[in-house]
Parts: C-alpha cells; structure tokens; sequence
C-alpha cells in the first residue's frame, strides 16, 4: 500500500510538474513568437527598404539613360540644322555673287555704250 500511494504520489508530482514545465515553455514559446514576429516585421521592413532603394536606383539610373539619350538626339538635330543652315547659307552666297556678277557686267556694259558714246561725241565734234 505504501508503494501504491507512493507510487501514485510520485505520479501526480510527475504530470504536475510536466503540466507546469509545459506551462512555462509555453509562455516562453509567447514570448519567443512575439519577438519573432517582431523579427520578422523588422526583416521586412528592412527589406521593403531595401526595395525601395534598389528601384529609386533603377528609376534614376532609367531617367539618366533617357536624358542622355535624349540629348544624342538633339545633339544630332542640332547638326543636322547646322549642316542644312550651312548648306543655304552657301546658295544664298553663291546666289548673291552671281547677281553682283550681273550686276557688275550690266553696268560695265552702261559704261561701255556711254564711253562709246562719248567717244562718238568726241570725234564728231573734233571733224
């Protein structure tokens, strides 16, 4: 009998002291998940951080390829005006010497006939 009850006794200290140690690892395992939610929440942020920064990169690296492939464009345009500028600038050159050249030979011819003509005058006026 005395076996029994200590036997029982034994028992009873046995499963209450399992209930307890379950007890308290369970309250540790609240704790324990607390933090680790918080770990998480912390990794995520981090993360979406981490994120954000990596596509402010990408966007900026984006809008630098833009710009600059915008300003190979204009630059080429900007030629390509100069080059058509030049290129009338040259006809309206050469346009305004073949009208001086005219010009010039028109009047060479007016002063011709009027030395002719004078010299006309001259003789005559010399018989």
């Amino acid at each position: 009998m005395k076996t029994k009850l200590l036997s029982a006794f034994a028992l009873a200290f046995m499963i209450s002291l399992g209930a307890y140690a379950q007890e308290s690892t369970t309250a540790l395992s609240k704790q324990e998940r607390k933090e680790m939610r918080r770990q998480e929440k912390a990794e995520r942020k981090a993360r979406m951080k981490e994120d954000l920064k990596n596509t402010g990169r990408a966007i900026g690296e984006t809008a630098d390829e833009a710009a600059q492939g915008a300003k190979d464009k204009a630059k080429v345009a900007g030629e390509a005006v100069d080059s058509a500028a030049t290129k009338t600038g040259r006809a309206v050159n050469k346009g305004l010497d073949k009208a001086e050249n005219a010009i010039v030979t028109e009047g060479d011819k007016l002063k011709a006939r009027r030395d002719s003509v004078r010299a006309e005058k001259a003789k005559r006026d010399t018989l």
